[in-house]
């Protein structure tokens, strides 16, 4: 019988390896394990719980805002579904594994969610780009945060259907702050268009520099990244700017010391997967995300 419980101090070990073992899939858990130094990890952003055979555990899934399993299967779905359903909801997505995360949607009692990625191509590169990287692209200062906000608002718009602003805007502005604070954002941002002539004023209106092409690094582990917020302006998309764009954050951020650099993405996002391709990228799994 199938328990779940806290992950204690003593199954660190354990965890460490299990991450190892797929560190693309599990690049979040590394990054946050790297942090707390234990598998005990519990606040008020969310806690890591076991599934127990016995007293060994065989699975571990961090459950706050994301749900994101770790060593998976149907029958330690089951076990977590059963507490996640008696508890109620209170995250806001599934994300991981394709045929774990679609298998654990199906067992909750969380209502319809208000999005699902089905397949999600999960990609990484551990060598240098194939192509030239752009050297204009850099990482963002705060005194550019205007037009990096407003290019972040139209691609989380975009990519996830509804704008992260509709209630107000300072969260979402404290967030990309934060990013760009972190030394996380990278963009070419320019008042003129690659083949000369100036840029649009949009999606920030009233700045003469637009951002041309940004990525942001979304999880940062010490020998592999996360990029995550990729977009390039409407007026200079499918001409190469954003192959180049992340060529520059793939050299970038390997010579920063971080050996591999990981992403997934929508399949039906076929313009950004071949540009990825072109890059270098290579698909070593697929995700699903369930967002509710």
């Amino acid at each position: 019988m199938l328990r779940v419980a806290r992950l204690g101090h003593q199954h660190t070990g354990w965890l460490k390896s299990l991450l190892a073992l797929n560190p693309c899939e599990n690049v979040y858990l590394i990054a946050l394990l790297e942090v707390t130094g234990t598998a005990q990890m519990g606040s008020p952003a969310g806690s890591l719980l076991g599934v127990f055979d016995g007293d060994r555990p065989v699975a571990a899934y961090w459950v706050g805002g994301n749900i994101i399993p770790v060593a998976a299967t149907p029958g330690t779905n089951q076990a977590l579904a059963q507490k996640l359903n008696a508890d109620g909801r209170y995250s806001c997505s599934l994300i991981g594994s394709r045929e774990i995360i679609l298998d654990l949607h199906s067992r909750l009692n969380w209502g319809r969610p208000r999005g699902v990625r089905d397949r999600q191509p999960l990609l990484a590169i551990s060598s240098d780009p194939f192509i030239e990287p752009d050297e204009a692209v850099h990482l963002v200062t705060v005194e550019q945060l205007p037009a990096v906000f407003s290019a972040s608002v139209d691609m989380f718009t975009n990519e996830v259907g509804f704008s992260p602003i509709e209630g107000g805007q300072s969260s979402y502005l404290a967030r990309v702050r934060n990013i760009i604070r972190g030394k996380n954002c990278f963009a070419r941002i320019s008042d003129t268009l690659p083949q000369g002539g100036p840029v649009r004023r949009w999606p920030a209106t009233d700045q003469s520099e637009q951002v041309l092409f940004k990525a942001d690094i979304g999880i940062r582990a010490p020998s592999i990244v996360q990029v995550q917020g990729v977009w390039v302006h409407p007026d200079v998309r499918q001409q190469g700017l954003g192959a180049a764009g992340m060529a520059a954050v793939v050299a970038q951020t390997r010579a920063a010391g971080h050996s591999t650099v990981s992403l997934y993405a929508n399949d039906y996002n076929e313009v950004a997967l071949r540009m990825y391709t072109r890059v270098g990228f290579e698909q070593v799994g697929t995700f699903a995300t369930i967002m509710y």
